[in-house]
């Protein structure tokens, strides 16, 4: 007698029989450990996402160290705060992707918050770059 693999439905997140759709919604049903294995991916994208975006920050605030243009102080500091919000995206990846990986299940607050955050790191970059534009 074979067991067969746990299932899920990707838009209801309900556990589900051996069934091919999902009984409430009639989503086509994925297997529990093809969830898992996303999981894992999302948490390695979202460490290399710390740790490339933190490189390339450290990278641009020391070639901008000595800079004194006009209007340059507040694009710095508009920049500093997109890399800050690029770095929040990055951690709730890892989140996300640990709970993912664990649980089998998405967690759409999480995803969600990632979209929001990313939609205000690329306002705050178009205000920058906007600002230093103008002056």
């Amino acid at each position: 007698m074979t067991i067969a693999p746990a299932m899920f439905c990707p838009r209801c997140n309900k556990p589900s029989g051996d069934t091919e759709k999902c009984t409430t919604c009639g989503t086509r049903l994925k297997a529990l450990e093809s969830a898992k294995r996303r999981g894992w991916v999302v948490f390695g994208a979202g460490i290399f996402l710390l740790v490339f975006v933190s490189a390339v920050w450290i990278w641009v605030d020391r070639l901008m160290a000595g800079q004194t243009a006009d209007g340059l102080s507040g694009f710095i500091g508009r920049l500093n705060v997109v890399f800050v919000l690029i770095l929040l995206c990055g951690a709730l990846a890892v989140v996300s992707g640990w709970f993912q990986a664990h649980s089998g299940r998405t967690n759409r607050a999480i995803a969600f918050g990632i979209l929001i955050v990313f939609a205000i790191a690329l306002f705050v970059a178009y205000t920058a770059l906007k600002a230093v534009n103008a002056a």
